[in-house]
């Protein structure tokens, strides 16, 4: 039996330059090395000591219904009910130290929590840096965010928008810390900024699962200087074989959770699950002008699944594709103050064949499936002793509902070299 539930839709420098690079791209003093080793060397570490740093962004969200995209609908995830973010809400809060003992080596943890869930380890590394004439090399091991670059990682951590964008959250789940190891090169290609990051990784959170091989990626990034300002890009790759990733059926209630199911015999009748391959692309490109206050921001991301999707009630094989990004700019019309406009949208493609597609794409809900959108505009205010205030006005249509919201929220930094 074929079941199509839902059509294809259409769609020279040394490490120092690079630090300089990732700051004109935009990247804030006080994120380049929160959770990230690939932007550990741009950060104010040269000096020898122990530097400790806290963020949190709390939130009131006004909206007269939980948001579409809490529960993705229609896109294959961990198929719980999400988080609903509406009235006063812990958006996300750090905390983090990093401890630079030699030249070459740097050691980095942070602690995260989000809204009522319990604290976990964001990131946990030591990294060695070896210069070697007009190139650096960098060895990380432990848990981090994979280097992806600046707009990709930090992209919904600690954002200038409130929400995860909707093509981060289809594709990858949201944000990705995993253990791991990297290697990383900076130097120049053709005289302009460029990093090379190679890494495996345990691949045990989504859209990977507890079984299955290491995985690879790549991260690949420059900057391009230009008459009326810099261009930063990046581009990401990633391959998972995930054995037995687990995703809950439509007949289970329960909140949210930042951890795939398990599929063994205690989830039967509870969970489908996949067994595959998934790879995962992604890019984007930031402009920053010289003589004019604007930030303009392009990503895209792209998510194939291809193996063989079961359940209690029947087995199919799978092929699904999602993609999608977001446009935004942002423009400091006073020392003060920022306004930014973003734009977003996320599709996908199903194919089930098998005697349960039709049973396998109601459970998982595939066949509820519309694209999603949002557009926001932000307004925000840099308050003195590091806190911003911004107020977000948005509106997004997920699997055929469609919400307003608004969101009203504080974020406030502090970061401090307690040893010399």
């Amino acid at each position: 039996m074929n079941f199509l539930p839902i059509p294809a839709m259409p769609i020279r420098g040394r490490a120092r330059k690079v630090a300089v690079a990732a700051l004109l791209a935009g990247c804030p003093l006080w994120a380049v090395a929160h959770g990230s080793a690939e932007l550990a060397e741009a950060a104010p570490q040269e000096q020898h000591g122990l530097r400790v740093g806290a963020a949190v962004a709390v939130t009131y969200l006004h909206a007269d219904a939980v948001l579409p995209s809490a529960r993705m609908d229609g896109f294959l995830l961990q198929g719980d009910e999400g988080s609903d973010r509406r009235h006063w809400g812990l958006e996300h809060g750090v905390l983090d130290a990093a401890w630079r003992w030699s030249p070459q080596w740097m050691a980095y943890a942070a602690i995260g929590k989000h809204g009522s869930d319990r604290a976990h380890t964001e990131a946990f590394w030591v990294q060695m840096r070896q210069p070697q004439g007009e190139t650096t090399w960098l060895l990380t091991a432990g848990r981090q965010r994979p280097a992806m670059g600046v707009v990709l990682e930090s992209a919904g951590h600690f954002d200038r928008f409130a929400l995860m964008p909707l093509a981060k959250q289809a594709t990858l789940g949201g944000d990705w810390m995993d253990d791991g190891v990297q290697l990383g090169w900076r130097g120049a290609l053709a005289q302009w900024p460029a990093t090379v990051d190679v890494g495996l990784w345990k691949g045990a959170v989504f859209p990977g699962a507890a079984q299955g091989s290491v995985v690879p990626a790549l991260h690949i990034g420059t900057v391009v200087p230009m008459a009326q300002g810099q261009l930063a890009l990046d581009g990401f790759a990633a391959h998972w074989e995930p054995e037995g990733r687990g995703s809950r059926t439509s007949n289970v209630g329960g909140g949210h959770s930042h951890a795939s199911p398990l599929c063994n015999d205690s989830t039967v009748g509870k969970v489908a699950c996949f067994a595959g391959s998934t790879d995962l692309t992604a890019a984007s490109a930031r402009w920053r002008g010289h003589d004019v206050p604007w930030v303009v921001t392009a990503a895209g991301w792209w998510r194939r699944d291809q193996g063989g999707l079961a359940s209690a009630n029947g087995n199919a094989a799978y092929r699904g594709t999602s993609y999608g990004g977001w446009l935004d700019a942002r423009w400091q019309w006073r020392p003060r103050w920022e306004w930014g406009v973003r734009t977003e949208h996320v599709q996908a493609s199903h194919h089930l064949q098998g005697p349960g597609a039709a049973l396998l794409a109601t459970e998982t809900r595939l066949n509820r499936y519309h694209r999603a959108h949002r557009t926001a505009t932000t307004l925000g205010y840099q308050v003195p002793q590091g806190v911003e205030l911004q107020l977000e006005l948005g509106q997004e249509a997920v699997a055929g509902q469609r919400q307003s919201y608004a969101v009203l929220r504080g974020i406030w930094r502090l970061e401090k070299q307690l040893l010399p």
